[in-house]
């Protein structure tokens, strides 16, 4: 089984879970009277103002060096899991004291989804950062996923940590570089070289606790509702009506294959030319996990993010595409 189905069936079954888990994060940003974003950090924030985290690419996902409780392995950043660690239960030892949720992956395997109520002892990423006694974290078994990845695989990393920075992510030196928000507009400013932003997105933050940049793209002379996501490959679906739009225009182009990284998976792969934002030309979506549905909706994840260089801020929900 691919591990890019596991992927994205986690984010359906995660939000089942979000009645249940609440309580435990806290909200993203605010939206003031006057309309200015606020920051409201959570006790994921690290203590330096600026750090930068090397990573591996695989299947297209980031995995970051890691350790809990001084078991070493790997970490996937994942901006579409709204938990700041989602810990794997089969790689690593945890309280089963509260079942949170059950249900199953796409795939067929039950999940069950646990909180520890003890404190994990530590938590280290990539040797630079390190969080100690960090209550009620929620874990599962995902020895599926190590299948696919690596049997020391520790979890993800979600939006209750990343949400505390503006976060840079270059896949091509694949380096994640993290700045707080609480500095000074002018340091977070310089961040993002004027002269080489392609586009500059004012996203809707949806989802739980508003993990999920959301924002209204242009094809021809249609709109559709795009998400990104670095947990995604990338992904396509269009109402019957949509797709036979696209099509006749030569926007869309799908292909049928048997095979999906590494496994022998059937799907069909979509490829959507003439994208914008506004005037701006944007990369082709290709390599789209395609299906027909009841909505048009468009995920821009690997294949999309790695044509260029992403800076995410959620605290002024902007994400700005930069030229590498």
């Amino acid at each position: 089984m691919a591990a890019r189905t596991v992927v994205k069936t986690l984010s359906v079954w995660i939000v089942a879970t979000a009645a249940l888990v609440a309580s435990s994060i806290s909200s993203a940003a605010g939206q003031p009277e006057n309309g200015s974003p606020v920051v409201s950090f959570n006790e994921y924030r690290a203590g330096q103002p600026r750090f930068t985290l090397p990573f591996y690419l695989f299947n297209g996902h980031i995995l970051i060096d890691g350790a809990v409780n001084g078991r070493v392995g790997k970490f996937m950043f994942d901006t579409g899991t709204e938990f700041p660690f989602f810990l794997n239960n089969h790689f690593l030892s945890l309280a089963r004291d509260q079942l949170v949720f059950q249900g199953h992956a796409g795939s067929g395997q039950e999940m069950l989804i646990y909180r520890q109520n003890a404190p994990v002892a530590s938590i280290e990423i990539a040797g630079q950062i390190r969080f100690e006694n960090t209550p009620a974290l929620l874990h599962a078994d995902w020895s599926f996923l190590e299948q696919a990845y690596t049997p020391h695989f520790l979890g993800s990393i979600g939006h209750g940590f990343n949400r505390n920075y503006l976060f840079v992510i270059d896949y091509e030196a694949q380096t994640i570089t993290f700045h707080a928000l609480d500095q000074d507009e002018g340091v977070l400013a310089s961040v993002i070289d004027p002269a080489r932003v392609v586009t500059a997105f004012a996203f809707t933050p949806v989802g739980v606790d508003g993990k999920m940049p959301e924002v209204e793209l242009q094809i021809g002379d249609e709109t559709i509702t795009a998400f990104f996501d670095t947990g995604s490959h990338g992904t396509l679906e269009l109402t019957e009506p949509m797709k036979k739009v696209l099509d006749e225009r030569g926007y869309l182009k799908l292909a049928a294959s048997e095979h999906t990284y590494g496994t022998y998976e059937p799907h069909t792969r979509g490829t959507l030319k003439g994208l914008r934002h506004g005037a701006q030309a944007l990369h082709d979506a290709r390599n789209l996990d395609f299906k027909t549905g009841s909505k048009n909706r468009l995920g821009l994840g690997y294949h999309f993010l790695k044509n260029y260089i992403s800076v995410w801020d959620y605290s002024r929900r902007t994400l700005t595409l930069l030229r590498p």
